[in-house]
């Protein structure tokens, strides 16, 4: 490894300067994530940018770039530094070549502490055992727990490890039903993401209608996902699947996929066909195809219900939120109303997990 420099990147031509080394990092970072990709980070500012300055945080050696990481900066009344994708970001560390995450993590950290016009730095979803929660000192919140699950060889080496009773039920995906062709379980094509997400999002209002709860798709957030997902969807990174019983869909999976992994990110369905499992089908089928196509690993991501954990996972990690202030008294009070405004987000939380998909 040569000598690393680092340079800022700021304005909304940031995500046209580096755009092409940009894309072909993603390929060559082992923590790569959908989210820490252009795309994400491009649709996400058009959506939610509003009147924030935005920056990346640009690391190369030479002239290559070996890492990147996008923030913004607020107005006031403390001027704060955050990463770019909070809000709808699971996962937000920079995104770095193999062997480059620790001096990436470094030159990221060093650069946020040292950037003028910053009162606090408020970085938010950084996993524990990413080198960024190491490399920045910081009062760490613990902000949610994401939950991961190893792949096997075979689909059916995988269903021997789970309990009787889901076994029971996933199995509905080989029985009467769905070989008669009464139920069935497709992906969206390229050409119906529009169609595919309209019914991932009344099939989701239906399943948080009955809590009583608007549930995680709005205004906005309607807009930006569905803008997203046609451009996930033109790179190879989208798995979206319609659950279909008597041709009306009852479900729907929005999973993602980046290197070795592929990501559950929200699924819905009618919780008037409780009966036919729509929910365990679904998580089922995408963990089955995850298994066919190759893939590692299976990230639950952000939640720790209990539906996740009967899916047999073996790795708990929590995701932090690293809160430091970076200049004088405002930066302090910062710190402090951010700290107590973390309070109130774990106790929403903590309402909202335990609740089952199925």
């Amino acid at each position: 490894m040569g000598m690393l420099r680092t340079e800022v990147l700021s304005g909304e031509s940031l995500f046209d300067t580096r755009q092409g080394q940009w894309r072909d990092l993603i390929g060559d970072a082992p923590t790569a994530t959908p989210f820490q990709s252009l795309e994400w980070h491009r649709t996400w500012w058009k959506h939610y940018g509003g009147v924030r300055r935005p920056l990346a945080v640009a690391v190369f050696e030479g002239a290559d770039l070996v890492g990147i990481m996008p923030f913004f900066r607020t107005r006031g009344p403390w001027r704060t530094l955050r990463p770019m994708g909070v809000g709808p970001s699971d996962y937000l560390h920079p995104l770095a070549r193999r062997g480059y995450e620790d001096a990436v993590a470094e030159e990221v950290a060093h650069c946020a502490r040292t950037l003028k016009g910053v009162d606090l730095i408020d970085l938010h979803q950084v996993r524990e055992t990413r080198a960024l929660a190491q490399a920045f000192p910081a009062t760490r919140i613990e902000q949610a727990t994401c939950l991961l699950l190893d792949l096997p060889k075979t689909y059916e080496a995988y269903l021997q490890t789970l309990s009787k009773s889901l076994r029971y039920d996933v199995r509905k995906l080989d029985k009467s039903l769905f070989s008669t062709g009464r139920a069935r379980i497709d992906p969206v094509p390229a050409d119906r993401i529009d169609w595919g997400m309209d019914v991932l999002f009344e099939q989701h209002k239906l399943r948080w209608r009955k809590r009583g709860l608007p549930g995680a798709f709005l205004g906005k957030a309607i807009r930006f996902h569905k803008e997203w997902a046609t451009e996930a969807a033109k790179n190879g990174w989208l798995w979206l699947s319609i659950l279909s019983l008597d041709e009306q869909p009852i479900g729907a999976i929005y999973a993602m996929v980046a290197g070795d992994t592929a990501f559950y990110y929200q699924a819905g369905f009618d919780p008037e066909k409780g009966a036919v499992s729509p929910g365990t089908l679904l998580v089922a089928f995408t963990i089955r195809r995850a298994i066919e196509e190759g893939m590692s690993h299976f990230d639950f991501m952000r939640g720790d219900e209990p539906y996740k954990r009967r899916w047999k996972p073996q790795h708990v990690h929590r995701n932090l939120r690293l809160i430091a202030p970076a200049n004088g008294l405002m930066g302090s009070l910062g710190s402090s109303w951010n700290q107590a405004g973390s309070r109130v987000e774990t106790r929403v939380r903590a309402r909202l997990e335990g609740r089952g998909l199925i």
